[in-house]
């Protein structure tokens, strides 16, 4: 967390466009804690997260995998806590979501398929899928077992990638939000940028991701999860953030607000007048 707010200005503007909620890993369980990971104390946070987000008003939340860790009955425990906001509310798949089949899940958390977009003025937001392809699958199989015999410290079964399909339509829909001069924020749960993470959690074709994004104008950050101590690097005027996990973090260190203005986005703590200021390229 505190590669993800250090070592940046500190902003502190009093009317932002707009502003929405930001958790990762909450990774709720009916389980005894782990090392660090707390899963039974994920509904408590979640409710107080609740709380702080509810006096800042943002337009949407959204949580970037990892919902639950285990169990289709952890869902049915945490998604009425999650579900009290009074605001749109939106998922991204992670890898401890995949206690059942793809299509139980996306209908299980209400999203309208396992990636998508959704809009606001000026704004594209870009939900992907980064298990898409994965070990479960012939297609991941055999892109894991390439990257294993290169050494790939990512070539872990805990990982995953978009896929050639997902990739061609990640293009699209940058290149449309571009033509209708909007800005985009892309999601994922797992990095793509080595920088920003510890390498062994990156998507496993992160390369071809970044990639893409390089070539986008419209892409001003992208935001996701996984690695639970979080992270940040700049590559190309692109902000890569790692969210920190809740299921390690106490909820004011986890739960996070993102100020959108017309140069910048303000990335700081709910409840936190500053933050780490975005600019835009």
């Amino acid at each position: 967390m505190a590669a993800l707010l250090a070592a940046a200005a500190a902003y502190a503007q009093p009317k932002p466009q707009f502003s929405f909620g930001v958790m990762a890993d909450i990774q709720y369980a009916n389980a005894d804690t782990a090392g660090p990971r707390a899963y039974r104390d994920s509904i408590g946070k979640v409710e107080t997260c609740e709380a702080l987000l509810a006096k800042e008003r943002p337009v949407f939340v959204i949580q970037l995998g990892d919902f639950v860790d285990r169990g289709l009955v952890s869902f049915d425990t945490l998604l009425p806590v999650f579900d009290r906001m009074a605001v749109p509310k939106y998922h991204v798949l992670g890898n401890h979501d995949f206690i059942a089949p793809q299509a139980v899940i996306v209908k299980r958390l209400g999203m309208p398929a396992a990636w998508y977009a959704f809009e606001r003025p000026g704004w594209r937001f870009v939900v992907l899928d980064g298990m898409q392809e994965n070990a479960d699958d012939p297609a991941g199989m055999k892109l894991l077992e390439t990257l294993r015999r290169e050494g790939a410290p990512n070539a872990q079964t805990w990982n995953g990638a978009l896929g050639r399909t997902q990739r061609a339509w990640l293009r699209r829909q940058l290149r449309e939000a571009a033509a209708r001069g909007e800005r985009a924020i892309v999601f994922c749960h797992f990095p793509a940028l080595p920088e920003s993470c510890r390498p062994q959690h990156l998507l496993w074709d992160h390369e071809q991701v970044v990639a893409i994004l390089d070539s986008q104008p419209a892409v001003v950050a992208y935001f996701n999860g996984h690695d639970h101590n979080g992270g940040y690097a700049e590559r190309n005027g692109i902000h890569y953030l790692t969210f920190p996990a809740m299921v390690e973090h106490a909820a004011r260190q986890s739960c996070f607000v993102v100020d959108v203005f017309p140069k910048q986005l303000v990335v700081r703590l709910a409840g936190e007048p500053t933050g780490r200021g975005l600019a835009f390229r």
